[in-house]
């Protein structure tokens, strides 16, 4: 959980192709409802980068596309109260704003924030792979040891 203002950043190595829309990413949600209110920001197999998010609990989650590009590439989504920010970056020093910012009024003040994939193929799991994971709490690093995460049908 993500108590207050913070950030998670991650860089995407690799991703399993299997449909063009397969994704991974990183995402701040409201609740672990599958309905819940989220800003998501993600790398897709064949459409490069991803601005995701759904305003309204049960709502459509709407999409800005970012630069086209491929695995490597870095992903990070910034909260500052109930306004998040998402940023694309291809070396993670230089970044560039995806899409504008999003302001959720009335979020929690406790949110759930951690990394996505989906095969966005209900017949195949899609492997995805991360390095420097990273998630500051306020103005905390907080270091993650993760490798890799694989969806599920």
């Amino acid at each position: 959980t993500l108590n207050g203002s913070g950030q998670i950043t991650a860089r995407v190595t690799g991703l399993d192709p299997t449909d063009e829309w397969a994704k991974v990413g990183i995402m701040i949600r409201e609740t672990l409802a599958p309905n819940a209110r989220h800003v998501s920001l993600f790398l897709s197999a064949s459409n490069g980068v991803a601005f995701q998010r759904r305003t309204t609990t049960g709502g459509v989650s709407e999409h800005t596309a970012g630069a086209n590009v491929g695995a490597p590439t870095w992903l990070r989504l910034v909260r500052k109260g109930t306004r998040v920010t998402a940023y694309g970056s291809p070396d993670g020093v230089t970044w560039t704003q995806v899409g504008a910012p999003v302001t959720l009024s009335d979020l929690n003040s406790s949110v759930f924030i951690g990394l996505a994939v989906t095969s966005h193929n209900t017949d195949a799991v899609c492997a995805a792979t991360y390095t420097n994971v990273s998630v500051k709490l306020g103005t905390r690093p907080q270091a993650l040891a993760l490798g890799g995460i694989r969806s599920q049908k």
